[in-house]
C-alpha cells in the first residue's frame, strides 16, 4: 500500500489556535482508530493531573506509543479530521479510562513531561477560581 492511498487522521481542537492543527499521522493499524487512545491519555491526564492535553501533544503520544507514523510529503486522499473535544464528550469513559489494552510503559511520564507546555484548559477547579 502506497502513502497516497493511506487513511490518515488530523487530530484538533476547535478551542486550539490553527497552527496547533498541524498534527498529521497515519494509521499502522496497532489500534483501530486514533479516537480511543487519544481519549484514553486525554482521560489520564485529567485524572492524573486535572488537565487537557493539545491536540498536537495527543498525536505526538499517538506517535510514540500507539503505532502511529507522521505524515511526511503529500498528504494521503482519506484524511479525517478529529475533533477532540467532542470525541472526548462521546466517548464511553467508564470503559476506555479502565481499557488495560491502551496501557503503555512510560505514558504518564510522558503525559506529566507535557505539562504545562501543551495544556488547553486546567481543571475545572482552577477555571472556577479564575470566573
Amino acid at each position: 500500500m502506497t502513502l497516497s492511498s493511506t487513511m490518515a487522521y488530523q487530530l484538533h481542537n476547535p478551542v486550539e489556535p490553527l497552527t496547533a492543527e498541524k498534527a498529521v499521522f497515519n494509521f499502522t493499524h496497532e489500534t483501530s482508530h486514533p479516537v480511543e487512545p487519544a481519549v484514553y491519555v486525554q482521560l489520564q491526564a485529567e485524572a492524573l493531573y486535572g488537565v487537557r492535553l493539545g491536540a498536537r501533544r495527543l498525536s505526538e503520544i499517538l506517535v510514540q506509543f500507539y503505532g502511529y507514523r507522521w505524515i511526511k510529503g503529500a498528504l494521503p486522499v482519506l484524511l479525517e479530521k478529529v475533533d477532540m473535544r467532542q470525541a472526548r464528550e462521546d466517548a464511553d469513559t467508564d470503559d476506555l479510562f479502565h481499557n488495560e489494552s491502551l496501557v503503555r510503559d512510560g505514558l504518564i511520564r510522558a503525559i506529566r513531561q507535557s505539562i504545562p507546555c501543551d495544556v488547553v484548559t486546567l481543571s475545572e477547579r482552577l477555571d472556577e477560581e479564575a470566573a
